[in-house]
C-alpha cells in the first residue's frame, strides 16, 4: 500500500512538471515549482544517547488564484540506539548500538486558501488543510495517519513583515498507545534585507502529543535569496528547548519556480 501510495504521488509531480512545459496548459495566474532540500537534525528526545536525522524532502507546489497545492516527498536517514519520533518518546529501549534506518518518510500533502487579503497585500488570512500519509519505510514513521488544520496571518510594516499561524492537529495511535490531539502555533517576522534578499526568525510551540512525550519548542532563523526570478535558495538553523524538540537542526532550500 505505501509503495502504491508513493508511486502515485512521483507521477502526480512528473505529470505536472510535463505540463508545465507544454504552453496554455495552466491558466495565465497558475505557476507551479519544485523545491529540493537537506536538513540536518541531532536530539535526545528522552534517550540517553542523540538520534540524528537527514532529511531530503522533494515538494511540488501548485498555486491558482487564491488557491495552493503542495505535496512533500521526503527521503530519510534515522540514526538512533532506540526509536525516537520528535515530539514524542522512543519506542524502544536504548541499546548499546546505534540502530541506522533508511527509506521513505512520511508524505504531506496541504491544501491552502486565501480567504483575505488586504490593500497593497499588507495583511492577509491563509486557511490550511495538511494530512501526512503513512508513507514512510519501518523505523521511519509511527505507521499512522496525521491530519491537521490552520490558519496563518501576516502584515506587512514596509520591510518588515509579522507572521504567525494557528492550528489544530488529530494524531494517528499507533498500537498500545493514545495520541493526543494537539494545538500548535508559531509567530515571528521576516525583514526585506534588500531586493533581492530576506530574512527572519520563527519561534514554534506545541502541546503535548503523548502522555509520556512532551511537546515542541523551537527557536530558528533563516535567510533567503533570490537569485534570479525563478531561482531561490534558503538556508536556516535550529535550536530546541524540549525533549520533543530536536538539540539543533540546520538545512537547506533551493527552489525553483516555472
Amino acid at each position: 500500500m505505501k509503495n502504491n501510495i508513493f508511486i502515485f504521488l512521483v507521477a502526480v509531480n512528473l505529470c505536472c512538471t510535463t505540463a508545465i512545459a507544454a504552453p496554455g496548459v495552466w491558466t495565465d495566474d497558475g505557476q507551479f515549482s519544485l523545491t529540493a532540500g537537506f536538513d540536518y537534525s541531532s536530539g535526545k528526545y528522552f534517550l540517553a544517547s542523540s538520534t540524528d536525522r537527514q532529511t531530503n524532502p522533494t515538494t511540488g507546489e501548485y498555486e491558482n488564484g487564491q488557491w495552493m497545492l503542495k505535496v512533500a516527498v521526503p527521503f530519510s536517514r534515522i540514526s538512533s540506539a532506540g526509536v525516537a519520533i520528535p515530539g514524542i518518546r522512543n519506542f524502544r529501549s536504548d541499546s548499546a548500538a546505534n540502530d541506522t534506518q533508511v527509506g521513505l518518510g512520511d508524505t504531506v500533502a496541504a491544501a491552502s486558501y486565501n480567504i483575505y487579503s488586504g490593500k497593497a497585500s499588507t495583511f492577509g488570512i491563509d486557511l490550511t488543510g495538511k494530512v501526512k500519509l503513512n508513507t514512510a519505510d519501518a523505523g521511519l514513521g509511527i505507521g499512522q495517519n496525521d491530519y491537521a488544520a490552520q490558519a496563518d496571518a501576516y502584515q506587512s510594516f514596509n520591510k518588515f513583515t509579522a507572521l504567525g499561524s494557528l492550528g489544530y492537529k488529530v494524531l494517528g495511535s499507533p498500537a498500545g498507545i493514545s495520541m493526543n490531539k494537539v494545538i500548535y502555533g508559531s509567530f515571528g517576522g521576516s525583514y526585506q534585507l534588500d531586493d533581492n534578499m530576506n530574512g527572519g526568525v520563527d519561534i514554534k510551540l506545541s502541546q503535548n502529543p503523548y502522555s509520556m512525550g512532551e511537546g515542541h519548542r523551537e527557536l530558528s532563523a533563516y535567510v533567503s535569496h533570490k537569485i534570479n526570478k525563478n531561482l531561490k535558495a534558503k538556508g536556516y538553523v535550529l535550536k530546541g528547548f524540549s525533549n520533543g524538540s530536536p538539540d539543533s537542526s540546520l538545512g537547506a532550500q533551493v527552489y525553483y519556480g516555472f
